[in-house]
C-alpha cells in the first residue's frame, strides 16, 4: 500500500503537468499579390471555403486550395472555421454541382509550400497555410489577408 499511494499521486498530477511547452497554432489566409482583395471579414472567408462565394469581388473565380486530411490547416479549416466533417464537407460541395450551379474549384497539395507556389501561380487561388510558413522562401511570394482587420500575429486576429 505505501508504494501504491505514491503511483497514484503521479498519476493523478499527470494531467497538469505543462503541456503548453508547444505555442498554439495560428493559420493564414493567403492570396496572390495582385488580387485586389487585402481584407475579409471572417463570414467572407467561409463563404468562399463552404462553396457560396465562387467569385473575388472583380468577378474572377476563386480557386480553393487545400491541404491533405492529415495536416494542420485542414483540421483547423473542417474543425474550427467549417464545424464540420470532411465526409460532410464533399457531401455539401458535390450538393452545389447536383443543384446545377457552377462546381467549386479546389486542389489540394501537400505542404504549406506547395500551397503558396500554387497561390502565386494561380492568382485567383486562396490557401490557409500555418502562420509560421509565411516565413519560408515559397511562401514570401504571396500575400496574407487581414480578416477583419487583423493580419497574423496582431492582437484579436480570428485565424487561430
Amino acid at each position: 500500500m505505501g508504494r501504491i499511494l505514491p503511483l497514484i499521486a503521479v498519476l493523478l498530477a499527470a494531467p497538469t503537468l505543462d503541456y503548453a511547452a508547444e505555442p498554439a497554432r495560428t493559420f493564414a489566409a493567403v492570396v496572390h499579390p495582385s488580387n485586389p482583395t487585402h481584407n475579409l471579414r471572417l463570414r467572407d472567408l467561409l463563404s468562399l471555403f463552404e462553396g457560396d462565394s465562387r467569385q473575388w469581388p472583380n468577378g474572377s473565380g476563386v480557386v480553393l486550395v487545400e491541404r491533405d486530411t492529415g495536416s494542420a490547416p485542414f483540421q483547423y479549416l473542417m474543425g474550427r472555421l467549417l464545424n464540420t466533417t470532411p465526409g460532410e464537407y464533399k457531401r455539401r460541395l458535390q450538393n452545389i454541382e447536383y443543384r446545377g450551379d457552377a462546381p467549386v474549384s479546389i486542389k489540394i497539395l501537400n505542404s504549406d509550400s506547395a500551397a503558396c507556389q500554387f497561390v502565386f501561380n494561380v492568382p485567383s487561388a486562396i490557401a490557409i497555410v500555418e502562420t509560421e510558413s509565411l516565413a519560408s522562401q515559397a511562401c514570401g511570394a504571396v500575400q496574407a489577408l487581414r480578416i477583419d482587420g487583423k493580419l497574423p500575429g496582431e492582437e484579436g486576429y480570428r485565424l487561430k
